[in-house]
């Protein structure tokens, strides 16, 4: 449960700021409401959307749990002494995929991705020190977890034992083909299972629509009308139409690990400055010198790159520098760096004629959007003044009435599929009772407005309009009976002494030969290998079983011998089985001292976090 999350949208909220506080450490509220967020959505996308009050309200429980407990263990680990240097902190960064390069760890790329990810240079190091604080505490939880000799031995018992067994099918399509009802049975099979043969409620349902793709495919762009969009635009975003100066800047890094060698990585620093200002090839020297793995190699360039791309120390020195020049030492939180600027390309706009295709295709967007709008009021305006009538709405509204007749409560139908925001429409007492819904939402940009007429309440169908189903459904369930009693049948047969291949071949089944066979073996079907390891082990003698198949067939088992962890351990294997049960150790510890440490933590909870 150590995890470190930091990518997604920065929120703003009213005060209070916090979800919580932890030991007097807060807990941002943007930060749980955003993953709230995130793990709301996926549900929504899992269930399609069908998600209760209830649903959501454990989901934000989970959520700030999660970020409590998490805060919690973090606070302890400051109480113990955990730190992070600033070497731990490159180490940690350099190991995320999403900072390198073809592979390798580029600082410049890193602190792009990250200042993308709207957060400033400070909070991003503290979201990573409290990362490797929280791995350096995981180390010693698995560093301090062990494995007995016992709890070995017990493993390896569980997960290496084999069993022999053999089993036959006795198949209930045998007996289903053969069962036979009389009217009596039919009769109380169907008084039984009522609840299985009802109608399904319905409605007749009646509907206008309004969606934002149709009205986009409407709107209709000529060059006048963008020239004026783009004017517009331009006047009020001009940082969108203009390309800001960007740089191309070689420079030589020599980092800073701890503290106490600043005072000499900062000498060398200059001497290799004094070399590249003396005329040696700046391209060679960063190949030599520089510990920039992400551009060393390629003589030290960093690419064209606006201020914004660099931590402040660097843009500033960066963009201070005239073309050809070589600066330094330059000291950020990576080190001391060298500068040489290879070139300049200053800030240009983007003309109309460079933008018109982005622009068409926002200025339709916008336009539709508008549209969207004006229609969702229309069409509410319409609806209040006539809250029974769909088809004056629908002429008001300028839009053409659709039916979905037999519109059913438990799996929707035509159009509109199984939306849960319009089941729940169609069926609320409201819109039963002949009032038009208010606007639905059936998914992002189409909404809908319901009239349901004709509500059909489930009814009991008679015996005879589902006699053929009713019939159907007794005869597999005989079939199912039939086939377990036989099988019980031919385990009391084997176990009063009966050979094994006289009682398959009655039953219609083909007899086999036994086999060892281990708890994974996939082979074998899941129920049986789960049976024939429940059984107790032969004494002498088989064990025979009778079990019941989910698709109503009928199996009969027989465990004929065990055995132990037949193959051993090479002792690599044995130490590897060894520190796989501490993992497996460490990680229960792991939950035990995440709870313990929740439990002992003054936690204040601002419970209007998430609303």
């Amino acid at each position: 449960g150590l995890v470190f999350v930091f990518w997604g949208i920065n929120w703003t909220m009213s005060a209070p700021n916090y979800a919580a506080k932890v030991n007097g450490s807060e807990i941002p509220s943007s930060e749980v409401r955003q993953s709230y967020q995130q793990q709301l959505a996926q549900v929504e996308r899992q269930t399609k959307g069908s998600i209760d009050e209830t649903e959501r309200n454990e989901i934000k429980r989970r959520v700030l749990d999660e970020y409590v407990n998490s805060e919690a263990v973090v606070t302890r680990t400051d109480a113990l002494g955990y730190r992070v240097s600033d070497g731990d902190l490159l180490k940690a960064m350099a190991q995320v995929p999403a900072f390198q390069v073809d592979g390798k760890f580029d600082q410049t790329h890193a602190i792009a991705v990250l200042k993308a990810q709207g957060r400033s240079i400070s909070e991003i190091e503290g979201l990573f020190r409290r990362d490797v604080k929280l791995r350096q505490l995981d180390t010693a939880l698995n560093i301090s977890s062990f494995a007995t000799a016992s709890e070995l031995k017990q493993l390896r018992a569980l997960t290496r034992q084999q069993r022999e067994i053999l089993w036959f099918t006795v198949p209930a399509a045998k007996y289903t083909a053969e069962a036979t009802a009389d009217d009596a049975q039919i009769k109380a099979y169907y008084d039984a299972h009522k609840a299985e043969y009802m109608t399904a409620e319905t409605v007749n349902l009646r509907y206008v629509e309004i969606s934002l793709g149709s009205l986009e495919s409407k709107v209709k762009v000529d060059d006048a009308q963008l020239k004026a969009y783009y004017d517009e635009q331009k006047a009020k975003t001009p940082e969108r139409y203009t390309q800001p100066e960007q740089r191309r800047v070689r420079h030589i890094l020599l980092q800073v690990t701890e503290p106490k060698e600043d005072a000499a990585v900062k000498v060398k620093a200059e001497a290799i400055l004094k070399r590249a200002q003396g005329g040696e090839d700046f391209s060679k020297l960063a190949k030599e010198f520089s510990q920039d793995t992400g551009s060393a190699q390629q003589g030290g360039d960093l690419g064209w790159s606006e201020r914004k791309v660099w931590v402040a120390p660097f843009a500033d020195a960066a963009f201070g520098m005239t073309e050809g020049e070589i600066r330094g030492p330059v000291k950020t939180q990576f080190g001391y760096h060298i500068l040489k600027l290879d070139g300049i390309q200053p800030a240009t706009v983007r003309t109309f004629e460079q933008s018109k295709g982005d622009l068409t295709a926002e200025y339709r967007r916008n336009e539709a959007e508008r549209l969207f709008n004006n229609a969702q009021d229309q069409l509410a305006d319409a609806a209040l003044q006539n809250s029974t009538d769909i088809d004056v709405v629908a002429r008001k509204a300028g839009l053409t009435v659709q039916d979905i007749p037999d519109f059913r409560r438990a799996d929707g139908g035509g159009e509109l599929g199984k939306s849960a925001a319009v089941l729940d429409a169609a069926f609320s007492q409201d819109v039963l009772d002949g009032h038009l819904s208010p606007i639905v939402e059936v998914e992002k940009g189409r909404g809908v407005v319901l009239r349901a007429t004709d509500h059909k309440l489930p009814q009991q169908k008679p015996l005879e309009a589902v006699r053929t189903e009713v019939v159907a459904a007794w005869k597999k369930q005989r079939g199912a009976e039939l086939a377990a009693v036989a099988a019980a049948d031919a385990v009391k047969r084997l176990t009063a002494g009966e050979a094994w291949d006289a009682v398959a071949k009655s039953l219609g089944s083909a007899p086999q030969q036994p086999k060892f066979v281990s708890r994974t073996d996939q082979s074998v079907p899941v129920e049986v290998r789960r049976d024939a390891f429940e059984a107790p082990k032969p004494e002498g003698k088989p064990v025979y079983q009778r079990l019941s198949l989910s698709d109503g067939d009928a199996d009969v088992l027989a465990v004929t011998a065990v055995r132990e962890d037949p193959n051993g351990d090479p002792k690599e294997q044995e130490a590897l089985l060894r520190r796989q049960l501490a993992q497996q150790s460490a990680s229960s510890e792991a939950q035990g001292y995440a709870v313990a440490a929740r439990a002992d933590a003054k936690v204040i909870i601002n419970a209007q976090a998430l609303d």
